[in-house]
């Protein structure tokens, strides 16, 4: 049942960020205290104290930007808070009316108070406390209409089916909040545990925990397994690492409740982060605006010369312009790529099993041309557009593409790593020279290494660095045949 209302989700698209949900409650309620300002600066005073407004509109912002931290610093935007309404309203009517006081104070000490008029500030204050209260009790609504609707659903797997899973499964179902979903358990060892845990069923191995987050989303794993068995935490660490969700250890003999005060909670359960999803939560709306921003502007950019190159090769050469072909995307799920065909038509390379060389006779005069000067990708902006690729991530390699005389997956055993983010059409391996032939094993070592760097240290900045610099090598590739 759990495994196919997971599915069932799945097919419903991502679930809504907790975190990005939270965001956004913060910023409506700085808009609600910036707005509700405004509005009485208008009403009463009216366009007429335009010497003033620089005055009002900087009382306005400061007060927004104070009310605003002092609910997250005391956790009014997390999801608790944000369901028990009531409970929120109450801090939230003591909160504002002590920062309004704060402002009294302040205006006071910087002898600004005669600027302000009182009964605008005494309106402010009321309307805001007003517009504060109905805006929870309607966030508090909205929350719990996405979590019924399963948009703010977590799915969670437990690894670990001993003692220490069964205290782990007892405690969150006791501190059950509505949007999480426990989909199941799984154990290295299905041998020595039961096949049952509760009203949760074995799932399978750790191979079969990876294979089953390919097909079903899985926001969380949740390690139970005592952390004196030191070399088989590492070795499900390793394991686990290929999958793109948070992987986390919870407590072992110190208890549910650890006195560390850097362990995050799940469920009111203290958890130590192992591997944090990567490109989650804000930076993936920045991720989203980036690619669709930037690939309908370089797609519009492009038009003229990928016509230019299509007529070329439809003149040159018999067969279709384009080329499409199956690789690897994002968690390991097949994607088709789209290219200028380089090759002579009938001699294409559907599964990449033959490595293009230096001179390879199945490439065209114009499609050597193409493919040093990467111009062979640009119309992978069409699947940048489509939402299976990056504008810049790893590069999605072929099912049966080698290093040597090995499957990519075969030399490195970390290789499905790489697959946690969405491939890009240009990536930091390929600025850095590691591009083009992979005919021994090194380079494609060397190749993961860069994709690996690049998805624990993404940020837009460094993304920007590697269009840019994309640009600068566009023309300068030796590696590509």
């Amino acid at each position: 049942m759990a495994e196919r209302d997971a599915k069932h989700d799945l097919r419903r698209g991502k679930a809504f960020s907790p975190r990005i949900a939270a965001g956004l409650f913060a910023i409506g309620d700085g808009l609600a205290v910036f707005l509700t300002g405004l509005f009485l600066y208008l009403a009463y005073l009216g366009w007429n104290a335009e010497d003033k407004a620089q005055l009002y509109v900087t009382a306005m912002v400061i007060q927004s930007a104070i009310i605003v931290t002092t609910f997250y610093f005391l956790g009014l935007y997390g999801f608790d808070s944000l369901l028990r309404h009531l409970y929120s309203i109450k801090r939230i009517i003591l909160s504002v009316s002590i920062l309004f006081l704060v402002l009294i104070g302040l205006a006071f000490a910087l002898k600004l108070s005669f600027e302000y008029s009182r009964i605008w500030f005494f309106s402010w204050y009321l309307l805001t406390v007003a517009a504060l209260s109905i805006l929870r009790g309607t966030t508090s609504y909205l929350v719990r209409s996405l979590a019924r609707a399963g948009k703010l659903t977590r799915n969670l797997v437990i690894v670990g089916g001993g003692e220490q899973g069964v205290r782990l499964l007892e405690a969150l179902e006791k501190h059950r909040e509505p949007w999480i979903r426990i989909l199941g358990f799984f154990d290295d060892r299905t041998d020595r545990i039961p096949c049952q845990l509760g009203n949760h069923r074995l799932q399978g191995n750790l191979d079969g925990l990876i294979e089953f987050s390919r097909h079903t989303r899985v926001d969380e794993v949740l390690i139970a397994i005592p952390w004196e068995a030191e070399n088989r935490l590492l070795d499900i660490f390793r394991k686990l690492k290929v999958i793109p969700a948070r992987i986390r250890l919870s407590p072992d003999k110190i208890g549910l409740n650890p006195l560390f005060h850097n362990f995050d909670r799940c469920c009111s359960i203290p958890m130590l982060d192992i591997f944090d999803k990567p490109i989650s939560d804000w930076n993936y709306v920045l991720k989203i605006i980036e690619d669709r921003v930037a690939g309908a502007v370089l797609l519009a950019a492009s038009a003229p010369i990928m016509l230019l190159i299509a007529i070329v090769i439809k003149t040159t050469s018999p067969g279709p312009v384009l080329f499409r072909q199956q690789r690897y995307g994002f968690n390991n799920q097949l994607i088709e790529v789209y290219k200028f065909r380089t090759m002579h038509h009938g001699q294409t390379d559907q599964d990449a099993s033959k490595l293009v060389t230096k001179g390879d006779s199945r490439v065209t005069p114009f499609g050597a041309f193409l493919r040093r000067t990467s111009l062979d990708e640009l119309p992978q902006f069409f699947n940048v557009l489509q939402g299976n690729m990056s504008i810049v991530g790893p590069r999605p390699h072929a099912l049966q593409a080698k290093a040597g005389n090995r499957l990519y997956e075969e030399v490195v055993s970390q290789y499905a790593s790489r697959h946690k983010v969405k491939p890009g059409i240009t990536g930091w391996a390929q600025v850095s020279g590691w591009r083009g032939e992979t005919d021994n094993e090194e380079k494609i070592q060397r190749r993961l290494e860069h994709d690996l760097h690049y998805i624990e240290n993404w940020s837009l900045l460094f993304d920007l660095r590697i269009i840019l610099r994309t640009i600068l090598v566009l023309f300068k590739n030796e590696n590509a045949y």
